[in-house]
């Protein structure tokens, strides 16, 4: 059995993470949710913030956001967790892998369709098959309730408002640009639709460069 220890400096804890071939000897050491944040966040009994490794689960304001924080209160909450620490982010999270009795929390949630995968900081085969499968079933957040290619609640408001969640850019793109096509609108990242360029760029939108200089004249 080998051991691995993280301080937690102005926390003033440290967490040791075990990692052994038997599970039996990692329920030596253990944790208790306090709480669940969201979707891929919680806090121990510790009053340690926690983050799963390796995936994101959607904003709460977002579609399936309080979807996917139920569905990890449901598989961890008032369970016994076993954690390996990776690192602390910049907002005191300790980025974990994090198990209970039925393996990688992680890829239980992956399975759901509760969580994006972004492989930072795990490369594990079970959770990026779980992951696969989900979207290839287009269950939870890549249901059409969530990734959508129509506006299926308004099939007049055609613009395609996309939200990159790691460098923050916001495009729009209409029928005419060049990658309008090949586009989803992903409700579980803040992506939106629109009716009109105005209120496209109203919201913090700019038009996409394969759009060049075409307009958008909503009817035709």
């Amino acid at each position: 059995m080998s051991k691995k220890s993280l301080a937690v400096g102005a926390l003033g804890a440290t967490l040791v993470a075990t990692m052994v071939g038997s599970r039996a000897n990692l329920k030596n050491l253990t944790y208790e949710v306090e709480r669940v944040v969201d979707g891929d966040t919680f806090v121990t009994k510790e009053n340690q913030m926690i983050r799963l490794t390796g995936v994101d689960a959607p904003e709460m304001e977002n579609c399936d956001g309080p979807e996917a924080k139920k569905a990890l209160e449901k598989i961890i909450s008032g369970k016994k967790l076993y954690l390996k620490v990776i690192y602390k982010d910049s907002s005191d999270r300790l980025i974990s892998h994090v198990y209970n009795d039925q393996g990688l929390v992680a890829t239980q949630m992956a399975a759901l369709g509760m969580v994006y995968y972004t492989q930072a900081g795990i490369s594990d085969p079970g959770l990026k098959f779980a992951y696969l499968k989900a979207k290839q079933d287009k269950v939870g957040i890549f249901s059409p309730k969530c990734t959508q290619t129509s506006n299926v609640n308004n099939p007049k408001c055609l613009i395609k408002g996309n939200k990159n969640v790691y460098d923050k850019r916001k495009l729009y793109r209409f029928p005419g640009c060049g990658q309008y096509n090949n586009t989803d609108v992903q409700l579980f990242w803040g992506d939106r639709w629109f009716c009109t360029e105005s209120e496209a760029k109203q919201a913090g939108f700019t038009k996409g460069s394969d759009c060049f200089n075409k307009t958008f004249h909503p009817g035709q």
